[in-house]
């Protein structure tokens, strides 16, 4: 009788179902049990169940903002050379490793073909899985060009699997994930918003969800402490050669000139990887 009651049915509807079922039960007598136990309707949980996006145990290399076709390859590779010779076994991608220029409202060259783009993203996905165990993948705002062309008929998490699939390789359809490593754990994000000034925006949501954040979207590079000084917040750079892309060339603007970064994580501590300082992290001989 509770659940019928916290399901909305009056006394009368109730009454009427417990003798379709042989139980005598008056309105009255319902409504007397209802008042005494304090009985009443109740909202209806949500249906509506989203899937946490995935978590990436352990150390890892992270990089994002690829753009493929124009992905800067020397400094891919030498940030997986660097790696794989500290013993790291998991990479994170997070959001932009394609450009989806075919699908962009800005004006575009014959080279961004569509064959073209999916053609090096299915080599650059390859290629993370042949040096890493795991590869997990968050979407960005190039990723969503396609769904958006097809006016969202072709969901995100579709459109990336058209070219991210692989036994090795999680994608997600958020535009984040979770990471622990040590006893650190991190947001790693390509998040909506965007500052000129390095890190400010990966500082702040530091302090918004209490995690160490990770920052991709922005294109610079650089680090801070939230106000706490208890987590930490990183603009990763990106991996694409901006001499290759097109809307960056084709007009200026006054935003920071985008950097190359990558940020290795190991054992809880972040190293945040630029062509000018790599080569420090290299000389380093640390136990794989």
């Amino acid at each position: 009788m509770r659940h019928l009651v916290q399901e909305g049915k009056d006394s009368a509807e109730i009454a009427a179902l417990c003798q379709a079922d042989g139980i005598q039960r008056t309105q009255k007598a319902i409504q007397r049990r209802r008042e005494r136990c304090g009985w009443h309707a109740r909202v209806a949980e949500s249906p509506v169940k989203l899937e946490p996006p995935p978590t990436l145990q352990g150390d890892a290399l992270l990089v994002g903002d690829i753009h493929a076709p124009c992905q800067d390859a020397d400094w891919i590779n030498r940030v997986i050379d660097l790696a794989l010779k500290w013993g790291i076994k998991k990479c994170g991608i997070g959001g932009d490793l394609v450009s989806f220029d075919a699908f962009s409202i800005f004006a575009k060259s014959a080279e961004f073909d569509v064959d073209t783009e999916i053609a090096h993203i299915q080599q650059i996905i390859h290629t993370f899985e042949m040096c890493f165990d795991e590869v997990v993948y968050c979407a960005g705002n190039h990723e969503a060009r396609l769904s958006r062309k097809t006016d969202w008929g072709l969901p995100l998490h579709t459109a990336m699997r058209l070219f991210a699939q692989g036994p090795k390789v999680r994608t997600t359809p958020a535009y984040w994930f979770y990471m622990e490593s040590g006893d650190q754990e991190y947001y790693i994000e390509h998040q909506q918003n965007v500052s000129v000034n390095p890190a400010v925006v990966p500082v702040k949501l530091c302090g918004k969800f209490h995690k160490n954040v990770i920052c991709y979207h922005g294109h610079t590079c650089g680090m801070g402490r939230d106000i706490s000084g208890k987590y930490r917040g990183i603009d990763s750079g990106m991996c694409a050669d901006p001499e290759r892309m097109e809307y960056y060339n084709m007009r200026h603007n006054t935003r920071p000139v985008m950097m190359r970064g990558a940020v290795i994580v190991r054992e809880g501590c972040e190293y945040l990887l630029q062509p000018d300082t790599i080569h420090g992290y290299e000389a380093l001989r640390l136990a794989a």
